[in-house]
């Protein structure tokens, strides 16, 4: 009797540190947006739970923290930035970064201005202009395989430092993903290689690091949330077929009945794209196909 007393008495124990989830809790560290999180579980693997503040579909641009959002990257090893989003800035601010590593992601990246600054008045193609102020920086780095590597790159370095005894799992790991990207690299750049120079519209300028990788160049048509005067959709349609854009990408956050009435009047094809999907590698895979088809 005093043997099953014990059996049962061992087993509720067990379903309780079970339930409790103690014993199988992970350390966490926390990412702005998902394409960040797609990279970094790459070299994490399962050892680190990662959490995304932004989920698919916001906008990064106009997001204000919540305090689940503060209280998320407070309980986690370290909190991996773009580098230039205004609320990244204000959780940075409001934690405590003796507990909390902030990374940014953005390291080793030559930035591109001016893109947000003015593209709701006219047309203006990927590399903005030089007088900037460090708000103007282009946030988007994600949108690109060459920076999907330095972000892993920086990462790599990062959690290294935050779990040295997990250097050759980390490590190993980061290979493989680092030579899947270059063979996708490869792969882009040989379907846009016959055609240098190629302009395309976009609703928000998000491909702005793409567009610089491969010579190309990018339009931002967009009004944002404002409504578009008969005068200036023509004006937008106008510069459109003078650059020989054929192709429109529209992401589905923004007024999808504005861009319907601007492609129709460019002419161009509709090509509704996800820059904030976690299968970024595929996002820019599916943007590659539609320039080249």
């Amino acid at each position: 009797m005093k043997h099953i007393y014990l059996t049962l008495t061992i087993l509720a124990m067990t379903l309780l540190a079970a339930c409790s989830g103690k014993e199988t809790e992970r350390p966490v560290l926390t990412v702005s947006v998902e394409p960040q999180r797609a990279i970094l579980r790459e070299i994490v693997g399962d050892r680190y739970d990662v959490v995304t503040l932004i989920g698919n579909g916001a906008n990064p641009e106009s997001y204000e923290p919540t305090m689940k959002a503060r209280m998320a990257v407070e309980n986690s090893k370290a909190f991996f930035t773009t580098g230039s989003m205004p609320f990244e800035h204000l959780i940075a601010e409001a934690i405590d970064t003796a507990n909390v590593r902030i990374v940014d992601c953005s390291q080793g990246i030559e930035p591109i201005y001016g893109t947000h600054s003015h593209h709701h008045h006219e047309l203006h193609g990927t590399h903005g202009h030089h007088g900037h102020v460090e708000t103007d920086k282009d946030p988007h780095i994600w949108a690109s395989v060459r920076n999907g590597r330095r972000i892993a790159r920086t990462m790599l370095r990062a959690i290294i430092e935050i779990d040295p005894d997990g250097r050759e799992y980390y490590t190993a790991r980061h290979a493989v993903l680092d030579a899947r990207l270059d063979s996708l690299d490869r792969a882009i750049r040989r379907k846009l290689d016959g055609n240098p120079g190629a302009a395309f519209a976009i609703w928000h300028p998000s491909l702005s690091y793409y567009a610089r990788d491969y010579g190309l160049n990018q339009i931002a048509v967009g009004f944002e949330n404002k409504e578009m005067t008969p005068t200036h959709l023509a004006h937008v349609a106008e510069e459109a077929k003078e650059h020989g854009v054929r192709v429109f990408f529209f992401q589905k956050e923004y007024d999808s009945r504005q861009a319907e009435t601007l492609n129709r009047e460019m002419q161009t094809r509709l090509v509704p794209i996800n820059p904030m999907a976690y299968d970024w590698e595929k996002s820019l895979t599916e943007i590659t196909e539609a320039l080249t088809q």
